[in-house]
């Protein structure tokens, strides 16, 4: 996690998973242990992650762990030498 000025009072969750781990749960495991300490040790009062909009899994799992989608970022993300567009996901303290 990645976190910003005290002010501002937010952070900013990235993960990566090795595909041979995928869909046995562990980035949803792993995400509401942040998305918790963020919120339950740091107090922080906002919570957010980006994702690149073909990425159904990504977006399923912000989905799942409670994140909502804010909007989208055009051109904002390069993967594999390509400008791809990015949506914008957060989560409040009080969600």
């Amino acid at each position: 996690m990645r976190l910003t000025t005290p002010k501002n009072n937010k952070g900013e969750i990235h993960y990566s998973l090795i595909p041979a781990f995928w869909n046995k749960g562990y980035a949803t495991e792993a995400a509401l242990a942040i998305l918790k300490h963020g919120f339950e040790t740091l107090n922080l009062h906002r919570i957010e992650a980006g994702v690149a909009t073909q990425n159904l899994n990504s977006i399923k799992l912000l989905e799942k762990v409670g994140m909502t989608q804010e909007g989208m970022h055009r051109k904002i993300l390069q993967i594999r030498w390509e400008w791809v567009d990015n949506y914008s996901y957060a989560i409040l303290e009080e969600d």
